[in-house]
């Protein structure tokens, strides 16, 4: 059940406690919530998407109700000692279909996705995230729920995680032989058929 109460939002920095959770929430102000539970986090105003993070740490010495990771926060607006509407939200309500992970600079092979991919089950997910596991570096680019895209949700077993690379190359290599300086009978040179003709067409097919 949601309710409207607002608390005030505190932002840290990684590392925090010496923990790189992104959320810690004081039990004190939040009795009813658990470990892993899935919180809810919007603006009073429904002016920008929700935030959603699973409760990883709980701290009774907090000074304020709960924290939330500076990074995070700034994808989503989230200013600090802004008020708040949290609320616990069921995570099949929130279940992403797709979740595609762009890296750059590595080599990562289908078991390395794999690993990665089951270590991301049953957590949460948000646009720009950063992920990192057995020292694969990877970010979230997209996410998606029935065909829309969406800034964040819960990672389920069902859950398809594709990856795409944005530093992959493509050589193309063509053959300088005597007939690449013949004309057609057009009147064009055949290297200039291919340079201006077939690999412009390339090149704009592959943009769109």
């Amino acid at each position: 059940m949601k309710t409207n109460k607002s608390y005030k939002l505190v932002l840290h920095k990684k590392g925090f406690g010496g923990s790189d959770d992104e959320l810690v929430v004081n039990p004190k102000v939040f009795p009813q919530v658990s470990l892993r539970d899935i919180i809810e986090i919007a603006h009073p105003t429904d002016e920008y998407s929700p935030l959603l993070l699973q409760v990883k740490s709980l701290k009774e010495d907090l000074q304020k109700d709960h924290q939330c990771g500076s990074d995070c926060s700034t994808a989503f607006k989230l200013r600090a000692y802004q008020d708040v509407i949290v609320n616990i939200v069921d995570p099949k309500d929130v279940t992403l279909d797709l979740v595609e992970l762009t890296f750059k600079d590595q080599y990562i092979g289908r078991g390395d996705m794999w690993r990665l991919k089951k270590s991301l089950v049953s957590t949460c997910a948000y646009v720009t995230q950063k992920v990192e596991f057995a020292g694969i570096r990877a970010q979230a680019s997209e996410l998606w729920v029935k065909g829309e895209k969406v800034t964040c949700g819960y990672i389920s077993e069902d859950t398809r995680v594709v990856f795409r690379s944005t530093s992959a190359m493509v050589y193309i290599f063509i053959q300088m032989s005597c007939e690449m300086w013949d004309f057609d009978i057009y009147g064009d040179l055949y290297f200039e058929k291919a340079v201006n003709g077939f690999l412009s067409d390339l090149f704009a097919k592959w943009k769109l």
